[in-house]
C-alpha cells in the first residue's frame, strides 16, 4: 500500500474487491456545501453527479505513469480519470501503482479540455490536492479491453475505459509524433487516435493495417479520442526491424547533438542533472559507437568517458568551444587511426569544427568491416549566409570523399545543421542534395525526415546519417529512429534541445542463399544491381553456364511479391542483364530472386531511393 493522504480506511474483501466503508468514517461536505457521505459508490453513478461533487469510487488502474497522469482506472460500470500535478508531473511520478491493482479514491470531480460553459465536452476527473486514496497491490487483477467500433467509442459513452477497435487504419505513414492526434478508420468510421508525448510511443513506426487498436477512451472538447499507452497497444507489428537480434550481433551508431554538455551558463542549468540524464540514455540505446556534438567541458566528457565501462572516447582538438567527439565500445571497435579532416576543407565553412575522423575496424561474430567515419557539427543558423557555408562545406567533404573514400565503407553523421529534403532557409535546395542525389551514398536518416520526423525540438530533422559502399547492404531498413527518451523527465530542459538519431547494421547478414542439400550448378551467379541504391530503375544481371529455366522476381521486405520479371523461361548460358523500372513502389529496402528449375535459389538486397 503506497499513500493515504488523509485518514481515509478501507477494508479490502476478496476476491471480489467488495470494499467496505468502516464506521469511523463521516460525512464531509462537498465543494457546493452539500453533505456528502464517503460511501463508495459505482464510478457509473460518479459520472452522473455534477461536476464538482466529492465522490468515493474504487476500480481496477488500466493506466499508470504512461502519460504522466492522468491515471485511469474502473469497476464493472464505468471507467473515470485521476489526475494530481505534484503526484504525477513535478519531479517523479510519486504514486506505486502497477495497472490492475485495486484504487480507492475519495476527491472532487473535474474536468480537462471542455469547451467554455460546455463541462460534458471534457474529460472528466478526480482533480484537486485535498484527494484521500490508496492502492491494494493484493487485490490486483487483469483488465481486458472492451471491444468497440469506432463508432461507438465516438459517442463519449465509453470515457474513462479501456477499451480496442479491431481491424483499423491509421492514417499515416512513417512514424508517429508526440502530442499529435491522426485519423484511425475502421468498417463504421473514422475517429482521433491521439499520441501522447510523454508515452513512450513517439517514434515508432506507424503499425501497417489492419491493426487492433488499444487505449482508454478520452475526451477532448467534445471529440472523443484513443490514447495508446505503449507501443503493444498499437498491435504486433510496430516494432523496428531488427529487434529481434541481440544487440551483440549487430553493429549500432548513434549521432547526438547534446547541448552545450556541461556548460551550465549555455545549456541546462543543471549539469549534474543533464550528466546523469546523457548516461542513462546512452545506457538505454547501448550502441556501439556515438558521434557527439556540442560537448563544452572537457572535464565533463573525461567523466562521462570513464564512468562507462568498456568505452574509450576521442575528442577533437581544436579551439572552438563547442566540440566534437567518439565514444566507442572497445570489444567491437579497434581504432586505426583519427584526427581532423583538413584536406580540401575550409574551416570557416565549418564554423571552425572540421569534421572529425575515425578509422577503424568493426567485428560482429566473424565479421569485420573497415570503416572511415566522418563526425560533423556543420554552421547552424538559418540565415543566406549561414546556409552558403553549409553548401560549401558539403560540397568539400563529398569531393574528399569521392576522391580518397570512393572504394571504403563511409559514415557521414553528426548534426548537419540543415535537412536533406529541403534546407531550413527560406526554402533553398538542400545543402546535402549533393549526397542524397548521388546513388554511391545512402542517406539512412531520409526516410524520418520524408515521415516527419524531427531531432531538433519538435522543428526540423537536421541531425542525420549517411553510409556507403556494403555499409548500404548492411543496414538494417527501418531501425532508423529519432530516439524518444521518455524516461528522461523534461528531457528537453534538463538534457538537450536534440534528441539522439541512430540506426542499426547487421554486418553478418546473408545476401546469397540456397536451399540445403542441392547441388548449386557451378557457375551459376546473381550479381548486385547496378545502380544501387537506385532511381527507379536498375539493372539485374545474372550468369548461366548452361541454358536453365529460371523465374526472377522482386520481393519486399514482407515477403509479397511486387515485381515479376522472368516467370519461369528459358535462357541460354551466359550473361543476362534485366532492367527493372521500380517507378510504382515505395522507397525502401527489395529483395531479388532468381530460382532455377532445380529448386536452388540465389537472393540480394537492393536500394529504392525517391
Amino acid at each position: 500500500m503506497r499513500k493515504l493522504v488523509t485518514a481515509l480506511v478501507f477494508t479490502v474483501m476478496l476476491p471480489f474487491m467488495v470494499i467496505a466503508q468502516t464506521p469511523e468514517i463521516s460525512a464531509v461536505s462537498g465543494s457546493d456545501g452539500e453533505e456528502v457521505n464517503n460511501e463508495i459508490i459505482p464510478i457509473s453513478q460518479a459520472r452522473q453527479m455534477p461536476v464538482g461533487s466529492r465522490v468515493t469510487v474504487t476500480g481496477w488502474v488500466t493506466v499508470t505513469d504512461e502519460f504522466r497522469g492522468p491515471v485511469y482506472f474502473q469497476d464493472e460500470t464505468a471507467g473515470l480519470a485521476w489526475f494530481n500535478g505534484p503526484l504525477m508531473r513535478q519531479g517523479d511520478f510519486d504514486i506505486d501503482v502497477a495497472r490492475g491493482d485495486s484504487l480507492v479514491i475519495t476527491g472532487d470531480l473535474g474536468v480537462f479540455g471542455a469547451l467554455p460553459g460546455q463541462p460534458e465536452t471534457g474529460l472528466l476527473q478526480i482533480v484537486g490536492n485535498d484527494v484521500e486514496f490508496e492502492i491494494y497491490p493484493e487485490g490486483n487483477r487483469d483488465v481486458a479491453p472492451l471491444v468497440v467500433t469506432i463508432n461507438q467509442l465516438n459517442t463519449g459513452s465509453y470515457e474513462g475505459q479501456l477499451v480496442t477497435v479491431n481491424d483499423a487504419t491509421i492514417n499515416n505513414s512513417g512514424i508517429l509524433e508526440g502530442g499529435t492526434n491522426y485519423t484511425m478508420v475502421d468498417a463504421t468510421g473514422d475517429g482521433v487516435l491521439r499520441i501522447d508525448s510523454r508515452s513512450s510511443i513517439p517514434g515508432t513506426t506507424t503499425p501497417m493495417p489492419p491493426v487492433d487498436l488499444t487505449g482508454v477512451a478520452g475526451m477532448f472538447q467534445n471529440s472523443a479520442q484513443l490514447l495508446p499507452r505503449t507501443p503493444e497497444d498499437l498491435g504486433d507489428n510496430t516494432g523496428f526491424p531488427g529487434e529481434d537480434i541481440p544487440k551483440s550481433e549487430t553493429f549500432d551508431i548513434v549521432t547526438w547533438n547534446i547541448e552545450w554538455f556541461g556548460d551550465a551558463n549555455q545549456g541546462p542549468g543543471d549539469v549534474d542533472q543533464q550528466f546523469e540524464n546523457v548516461l542513462t540514455v546512452i545506457e538505454n540505446i547501448d550502441a556501439d559507437l556515438y558521434t557527439f556534438q556540442e560537448i563544452a567541458s572537457v572535464a565533463r566528457w573525461n567523466q562521462l568517458v570513464n564512468q562507462l565501462d568498456g568505452f574509450s572516447g576521442i575528442l577533437a582538438e581544436y579551439s572552438q568551444t563547442q566540440k566534437t567527439a567518439y565514444l566507442y565500445r572497445e570489444s567491437v571497435i579497434t581504432p586505426l587511426a583519427s584526427g581532423l579532416l583538413t584536406t580540401g576543407q575550409n574551416s570557416f565553412d565549418w564554423a571552425n569544427r572540421l569534421p572529425l575522423w575515425l578509422h577503424f575496424s568493426v567485428t560482429i561474430g566473424e565479421e569485420t568491416r573497415e570503416i572511415h567515419s566522418y563526425g560533423v557539427h556543420a554552421k547552424a543558423f538559418a540565415d543566406s549566409e549561414s546556409y552558403q557555408r553549409r553548401v560549401n562545406a558539403s560540397n568539400q567533404l563529398k569531393s574528399y570523399l569521392d576522391s580518397n573514400r570512393s572504394g571504403d565503407n563511409v559514415i557521414f553523421f553528426g548534426d548537419y545543421n540543415d535537412q536533406l529534403t529541403v534546407s531550413t532557409w527560406s526554402n533553398q535546395p538542400s545543402p546535402y542534395e549533393n549526397f542524397v542525389e548521388d546513388p554511391a551514398y545512402f542517406p539512412v536518416t531520409l526516410s524520418l525526415e520524408e515521415a516527419g520526423a524531427t531531432s531538433f525540438r519538435s522543428v526540423s530533422m537536421i541531425d542525420h546519417i549517411t553510409v556507403t559502399n556494403q555499409l548500404i547492404e548492411d543496414h538494417i531498413d527501418g531501425a532508423q529512429r529519432v530516439e524518444n527518451p521518455f524516461y528522461i523527465t523534461n528531457f528537453l530542459n534538463t538534457t538537450s534541445d536534440h534528441y539522439p538519431v541512430w540506426t542499426r547494421f547487421d554486418p553478418q547478414v546473408i545476401l546469397s542463399t540456397d536451399e540445403p542439400g542441392r547441388e548449386i550448378p557451378e557457375g551459376v551467379t546473381l550479381m548486385q544491381n547496378y545502380p544501387n541504391p537506385f532511381n527507379p530503375v536498375t539493372n539485374i544481371s545474372f550468369k548461366l553456364p548452361d541454358s536453365e529455366q529460371v523465374s526472377l522476381a522482386v520481393y519486399d521486405l514482407t515477403g509479397r511479391r511486387v515485381a515479376t520479371l522472368i516467370d519461369n523461361q528459358m535462357r541460354s548460358s551466359g550473361m543476362h542483364v534485366i532492367a527493372f523500372d521500380a517507378s510504382r513502389l515505395a522507397s525502401g529496402v527489395y529483395i531479388y530472386s532468381l530460382e532455377l528449375s532445380g529448386g536452388q535459389r540465389f537472393t540480394n538486397k537492393m536500394m529504392l531511393i525517391k
